[in-house]
């Protein structure tokens, strides 16, 4: 009877071992670095944020524009009547004029040229500049969202696997019990009691079963939904859980985060942005000179001059003395939005200190949980040996093995989700720090700030090639500045 209980404790062993990984034929495998890149190629937010900044790119264009020459053309087409008319057709009837106005062809054409307009253009170009700066920094914090999601999916499939595994050991183990108590009941060694009670065990195991293969099932959608396979592509994840520790202070982490981070960052350019546009408000106050020419001619055929020609060039000055506030207005509106967007800086830099203290603290923590679970797994494996052989023996009874199975169940279930949780939050971490995916922050920002245009600064501070992008993106204007 020992060798029997012997044999089956080594079958449930190697079933343990072996739950979880064998490969299906027709799946798919799929590691981490692959389901990350997946996600970073589909995203719909990534693809938001990238529209986002093309359209920062085309404010920019259109400020800068605002600063050339502006060409316009007037043209009008209308019928002569009334006394005028009247009177003129009574001249040419009487042989007095040559001909009589029916029709009025006009054509106007002017051209402006900006010489001082109050510090409005400069300062909206400078809002602008800062604009496309946020836009690049928050796509790259989008990129990192997205990073750490299809992460999170990923390790969420992981640790349903291992759940699932530790689910289907329990099963097979307590299938193989009831078969030996089965046994020795029909030959009268045990009650019938304990046939119930592995029974009912048995069942329960069953369901967790039953459950966590649906839990793993939930998980596999998730995952796919993030990396735009189809919802009934088979996957088989490749990697696996491990433990690598992590040899950065809370400190460290907290200094590298307030530097990396490309949210506070963004927030950072939207407070300059909203200070150069509370500048360009002010430029109401002040008067606006332009250089000026037009001309203008009509007659009664269309692009003639015989009924009038005339042009026009010189300067164009223009002062509003009195706009009933209005003005004011628009200053205390950008005075407003600065302060807000000052706030809004502050309370992320906040948060950015209590993500990384809090994401730190829970790695922390998971990383003691996995040192006392491989104990406590340990302590089971043992204390679930001596209960088989104790009641085998007759020295206790069955409740004690079914007790020290559950307690083996439980211990691997926490070693599990102490990994899960030591790796997710490892992830977390990264995700608060601001770990780049394809900007170094700290180097665009230096570019920027140090006069370099949007696509040099890009070039300097990327992790990657930066692909050329078309004109219509507006790259071409940024150039030039």
């Amino acid at each position: 009877m020992k060798t029997i209980w012997r044999k089956a404790g080594v079958l449930a062993t190697a079933a343990f071992l072996a739950a979880g990984y064998g490969l299906c034929e027709a799946a798919v495998p799929l590691s981490l670095s692959e389901s990350v890149e997946m996600a970073l190629n589909r995203d719909e937010s990534i693809e938001a944020s990238r529209a986002g900044k093309n359209a920062a790119k085309w404010q920019l264009s259109a400020a800068r524009r605002a600063s050339g020459f502006n060409i316009s053309w007037k043209s009008s087409a209308t019928t002569i009547g009334g006394a005028n008319y009247r009177q003129n057709r009574r001249y040419y009837n009487m042989g007095l004029t040559d001909d009589a106005y029916e029709y009025s062809y006009t054509n106007g054409f002017s051209a402006e040229f900006p010489l001082y307009t109050g510090g409005r253009i400069e300062n909206t170009i400078e809002a602008r500049h800062h604009g496309l700066s946020a836009a690049d920094l928050t796509l790259e914090n989008t990129k990192q969202t997205v990073k750490y999601q299809t992460t999170e999916a990923y390790y969420n499939v992981l640790q349903r696997k291992n759940l699932v595994k530790v689910a289907e050991s329990a099963v097979q183990t307590s299938s193989q019990q009831l078969r030996l108590i089965e046994a020795q009941f029909s030959e009268g060694a045990v009650a019938k009691s304990d046939v119930l009670q592995m029974q009912v065990q048995l069942a329960n195991y069953q369901q967790g079963l039953v459950s966590a293969e649906g839990n793993l099932s939930v998980a596999k959608k998730t995952l796919l939904a993030y990396v735009g396979l189809p919802r009934d592509t088979e996957i088989e994840t490749t990697d696996a859980f491990s433990y690598e520790p992590f040899l950065m202070t809370l400190p460290e982490c907290e200094a590298y985060a307030l530097e990396n981070r490309p949210d506070a960052a963004a927030a950072a350019y939207a407070v300059k942005q909203a200070e150069s546009q509370k500048e360009a408000a002010k430029a109401g106050y002040r008067p606006t000179l332009a250089a000026v020419a037009s001309t203008n001619i009509a007659d009664k055929d269309p692009f003639r001059r015989e009924r009038s020609d005339a042009w026009e060039a010189g300067l164009s000055l223009s002062w509003s003395i009195f706009d009933n506030m209005v003005t004011a207005a628009n200053v205390n509106v950008a005075k407003s939005t600065a302060e807000r967007a000052q706030a809004e800086a502050e309370l992320l830099l906040r948060n950015v200190r209590l993500q990384t203290e809090s994401a730190y603290i829970r790695m922390k923590a998971a990383e003691q949980n996995i040192q006392s679970a491989v104990e406590a797994i340990a302590q089971a494996e043992n204390r679930y040996m001596i209960a088989e052989v104790r009641y085998q023996e007759g020295v206790d009874i069955l409740l004690a093995v079914t007790d020290a199975q559950e307690k083996l169940t439980q211990a691997r279930t926490n070693y599990y989700t102490a990994l899960y949780d030591y790796n997710l939050n490892k992830a977390a971490l990264a995700k608060a720090m601001g770990v780049p995916v394809d900007i170094d922050v700290p180097r665009y920002v230096a570019a920027r700030d140090g006069g370099k245009s949007e696509p040099r600064a890009l070039d300097e501070a990327s992790l990657h090639p930066v692909q050329k992008e078309t004109p219509d993106e507006g790259t071409s204007d940024e150039e030039k500045g």
